[in-house]
């Protein structure tokens, strides 16, 4: 298990399509800890890893030659390769895959990372901050932290239902309708009335709409029930329409399928980015966000905390880029997730235990609670 401050846990990171145990048992103890290092050494530097290096900066109890054969093993099963004949060599998706799923460890935050935690949490609560504000602020703490491109879900719900709503009378040409939706939250909104409306139209109004939306997924049913209002009360459709799209706006969260991003400024301090092509087609990818909305309602489809795509296994155009998100609990039973993206050589380590913190922070914040409910288990994708 992954253990985190606070005595959270979670389980193992899980990669998509990576193989089982069986995937353990084909690399011996030696070859582990040689990939490890290499990987280890890649993510510090940047550049290709030699035999000489990890002889000479390693714990590798071995010589460059016996470290030598052993890199050759794993490029021949595909863990790492040369992007030179005379370079050393760095790793696969694979490589990665396998290093993010069984090399890695996750240990306890810093402590002045959890006072940036608890701070991030005292500061909510004291202002009253709305949803966008406390994403965009707990992602632009998760890219400083990383050093990466944040971005984050906004808490999706399913359809709103409806459970009442009372229509009455508040001024000559206003009414209040009042809602209470399945979760138990009240709405209410002011609306225009004709002043020659009765009070007994407004009943009648409120019996039909109680009658026709209650417990109904009011997005599905409002082309049908405004269709039911021309032919059942043709004499008042226009307000019956009025009043059936406020109870839309009212039910649908404003926020349903908003992206937040910070710190993609980040992306360009990194040497795999200088590439002026590179550079265009990761300005596009920000530009059309429809590919990392894609990705991030793919991943909160998963149940997992915490799910990290690397490489094509992401499904971006992109395909050098690494993917780690974490799943948080919303309001009203609702769920999002935050993430960031970079190289294929994140510090996956790093990444991982400070998307647990945040997401954890962001539970707490939403749904009030002094512990957060995150104690699942974690899934590379």
């Amino acid at each position: 298990m992954v253990v985190l401050s606070d005595d959270k846990m979670i389980a193992p990171v899980n990669i998509q399509n990576m193989a089982d145990e069986a995937q353990l048992a084909s690399l011996n103890e030696r070859q582990r800890k040689i990939l490890k290092e290499v990987c280890n050494s890649f993510i510090s530097t940047g550049e290709p890893v030699g035999s000489r290096t990890l002889s000479r900066f390693s714990d590798l109890a071995c010589s460059p030659a016996t470290i030598r054969n052993g890199m050759a093993d794993l490029e021949l099963m595909g863990y790492l390769f040369s992007p030179h004949a005379s370079a050393g060599r760095i790793p696969t998706e694979k490589g990665f895959r396998f290093y993010v799923s069984f090399l890695v460890k996750y240990e306890r935050v810093s402590k002045r990372e959890e006072a940036l935690m608890n701070l991030l949490a005292s500061r909510f609560e004291e202002a009253h901050e709305n949803r966008g504000d406390i994403l965009r602020s707990a992602l632009r703490l998760a890219s400083d932290q990383t050093k990466l491109g944040g971005m984050a879900l906004a808490p999706q719900s399913p359809p709103g239902r409806l459970r009442s709503l009372k229509v009455f009378r508040v001024l000559e040409d206003k009414a209040m309708l009042i809602m209470i939706d399945d979760s138990g939250q009240i709405t209410d909104q002011l609306i225009q009335i004709p002043s020659e409306t009765s009070d007994s139209v407004l009943e009648q109004l409120e019996n039909f709409l109680n009658t026709e939306l209650c417990n109904q997924n009011v997005i599905e049913h409002e082309a049908i029930l405004l269709r039911k209002s021309h032919e059942l009360v043709a004499r008042h459709s226009r307000l019956l329409s009025s009043i059936v799209r406020r109870i839309h706006d009212a039910l649908v969260d404003p926020l349903q399928d908003t992206i937040f991003l910070e710190g993609f400024m980040n992306f360009f301090d990194q040497p795999e980015f200088k590439d002026p092509l590179k550079i265009r087609d990761m300005i596009s990818l920000l530009d059309q966000k429809e590919e990392l909305l894609n990705l991030l309602a793919r991943n909160l489809e998963k149940n997992e905390k915490i799910v990290v795509n690397i490489g094509s296994q992401s499904g971006l155009q992109i395909q050098d880029l690494s993917v780690v998100t974490a799943r948080y609990q919303g309001p009203n039973k609702s769920a999002g997730r935050i993430g960031v993206i970079g190289p294929l050589r994140m510090d996956y380590a790093k990444v991982v235990v400070t998307l647990a913190e945040v997401s954890n922070a962001l539970s707490r914040l939403f749904t009030g609670s002094s512990t957060s409910k995150t104690h699942e288990e974690t899934s590379d994708e």
